[in-house]
């Protein structure tokens, strides 16, 4: 078994009380198995307040407002309080580190959900760099296709991140070039599936990872970004198709299951002063300025950016549709970006702060939820806002 962890991940620490978003509130917390049976044991005062502070039919904390009930005023953990660290449920105790597995490699990460997460997260000097070993013996029975799968798909993770960090490309254009890098792949992949091939039952295996060192290579070769750029021309000059995409993306999100408080009503303020009270012109002389404020934050956007490759794009290993993981990282960019764009307009200014406010809220809003992302990946298949050249469409640049 392979495993990975990410470097950032040892500078986590639980800032407690002083966060201002605490995890304790927003969602039920379920308790696992171990968790319940150690609640249902403890006697005493605790044990009845336990006892009582649990819904025992969906085995999860019951919540007083919007918030956990051991959640006591100075904002801490009452069952922490008297039952210390290893009296916290499995959830608690875990968050915001995420372990995904991935048959033959184990990864674990930061959830960019958590504030003081995110803010590691969006500084890392060493911009998602891995902490890789192998324990155990190298198991390559039955797992031969599964390892050449996974082999690839990190292929094409390394090439998304060097596009993502390429500094002489301008914004839109890396992120355009990671998503046409996911749907390439995805075509060439899919023959190589549909192909019938009764001489090798792995040739599917060994076809992806072909394909993805070929059109990796592709795109990381000297003056790739060049002719790239040619093929985004097309789109450019377009403000006003790209306000009416980008507003669309955005009232799409009106119809997801609410997780944050407020947040219907937040995006249907966004939306009015975006894209109701502002003209074409107006819109585009706020986003020119905006976009030279945010390049202070280069590396806040890239590692932002290289947070939700490493997230996802592995995963297409179980449900094939890498094209879709590159959908979902282009527009949970374009959707952070727009809404600190909201704000610059309100406020006047870009800040790292604003940027992690705007990351984690985000990703409480969709990550958290599966229904959530069910519903955008429901989207990314039917609707055709989300095409290639539609998308390409809002990535452009236009130049003056």
């Amino acid at each position: 078994m392979e495993y990975g962890i990410q470097k950032c991940l040892d500078g986590f620490i639980c800032i407690g009380a002083e966060c201002e978003d605490t995890c304790c509130k927003g969602w039920k917390i379920g308790i696992d198995k171990d968790s319940y049976r150690a609640y249902r044991r403890e006697k005493g005062a605790f044990g009845y307040r336990l006892f009582w502070g649990i819904d025992h039919r969906n085995r999860c904390f019951r919540l007083k407002g919007s918030a956990c009930v051991f959640l006591n005023r100075e904002g801490f953990c009452d069952i922490y309080k008297e039952m210390g660290r290893k009296g916290m449920c499995r959830e608690c105790r875990e968050y915001p580190r995420h372990v995904e597995d991935y048959g033959v490699r184990r990864e674990a990460m930061l959830s960019l959900s958590c504030p003081e997460a995110a803010r590691v997260i969006l500084g890392d000097e060493e911009q998602g760099a891995w902490k890789t070993w192998t324990r155990g013996k190298n198991q390559e029975d039955g797992k031969g296709e599964e390892r050449e799968l996974l082999e690839a798909l990190g292929e094409i993770r390394k090439a998304m991140v060097c596009l993502i960090k390429d500094r002489s490309v301008e914004w839109g254009q890396r992120v355009a070039m990671v998503l046409a890098l996911c749907h390439d792949f995805q075509n060439h992949w899919n023959e190589e599936q549909e192909r019938d091939c009764k001489e090798c039952c792995a040739c599917k295996g060994k076809g992806a990872i072909w394909w993805a060192k070929k059109i990796s290579k592709r795109y990381l070769k000297r003056g790739a970004a060049e002719r790239f750029a040619k093929r985004l021309y097309a789109f450019e000059g377009k403000p006003a198709e790209r306000m009416i995409r980008i507003g669309a993306w955005m009232r799409l999100m009106e119809g997801m299951e609410p997780v944050l408080p407020g947040w219907g009503e937040k995006l249907r303020q966004m939306c009015r002063e975006l894209y109701h009270d502002l003209d074409v012109r107006e819109y585009e002389a706020q986003r020119k300025k905006f976009e030279e404020k945010a390049r202070l934050l280069e590396r806040e956007w890239e590692n932002l950016a290289i947070y939700f490759v490493n997230t996802y794009v592995l995963g297409a290993m179980y449900d094939g549709d890498v094209y879709g993981k590159g959908r979902l990282t282009v527009f949970s960019l374009t959707v952070i970006r727009e809404w600190c764009l909201f704000l610059y307009g309100r406020r006047g200014r870009c800040s790292r702060e604003e940027l992690v406010k705007a990351a984690y809220e985000y990703s409480r809003q969709v990550e958290n939820s599966d229904k959530n992302l069910e519903f955008l990946e429901g989207q990314f298949e039917k609707n055709r806002l989300f095409g290639l050249k539609e998308m390409m469409a809002v990535l452009s640049e236009n130049r003056d």
